[in-house]
């Protein structure tokens, strides 16, 4: 994959993030967030699922049983995305609660690549991180 590819990827995951943040909400004021988040992960199952039928890569899936159990807990994090994204926004808005969202994947992202993939941590990241702090206050006001 090139590198444009990847800027692209993770410029939809996040659009697809808001969206799906809105949605979610929404069908969890008419039932409830944790159904919301289940009708959310079933749904995306499927898709994913028919998805990789078509492209001719689910017999990969048998690779599933040689995986390292830590590997295998990721729908769980996923799910308690949903579920806390689609608690915190009828509080905090669509706005709010991304930049929450964002600064927390920001900041987590960071410890992540500084002490356990040992990149080195540059002046500019901090001071980054630190403008990422300042504009949390000023769009949360």
């Amino acid at each position: 994959m090139s590198y444009i590819s990847a800027v692209i990827f993770a410029i939809l995951a996040g659009v697809f993030t808001t969206i799906e943040v809105t949605i979610n909400t929404k069908l969890g004021t008419i039932i409830t967030p944790k159904l919301a988040t289940l009708h959310s992960l079933i749904t995306g199952a499927i898709f994913i699922f028919i998805f990789n039928i078509i492209k001719g890569s689910i017999g990969q899936y048998k690779k599933i049983i040689y995986v390292s159990p830590q590997w295998l807990i990721g729908g769980i994090f996923g799910a308690l995305i949903i579920y806390f994204s689609t608690k915190a926004m009828p509080l905090l808005g669509v706005t709010k609660t991304l930049t929450f969202l964002l600064a927390a994947q920001l900041v987590s992202g960071l410890i992540i690549d500084t002490f356990i993939l040992r990149e080195p941590l540059y002046f500019y990241k901090v001071a980054g991180l630190i403008l990422l702090i300042i504009s949390i206050y000023f769009i949360s006001q």
